[in-house]
């Protein structure tokens, strides 16, 4: 069994808004979910140190890797 690391995953994220809501954004371990996109600074992300406790999260994603500068440039017009 391999340990979980919460800065690797796609759900671990901080508020650009405020500092202090740094945490779990899956739905399923948020304190407080709201469904409109303006109620976003009211939301409240999980605990992930408790979430996580000993590193076994059920909902843990694998960030997507970095792109290089050029994979960037040459997929600019793909879309």
């Amino acid at each position: 069994m391999s340990k979980h690391d919460c800065k690797t995953c796609t759900h671990f994220k901080q508020a650009p808004w405020d500092a202090n809501k740094t945490g779990c954004w899956h739905p399923d371990n948020m304190d407080m979910k709201l469904g409109a996109a303006f109620n976003d600074e009211q939301q409240l992300p999980g605990n992930h140190l408790k979430v996580n406790l000993r590193g076994d999260c059920a909902q843990y994603e694998q960030r997507a890797a970095a792109q290089s500068f050029m994979e960037r440039f040459l997929n600019w017009g793909a879309t």
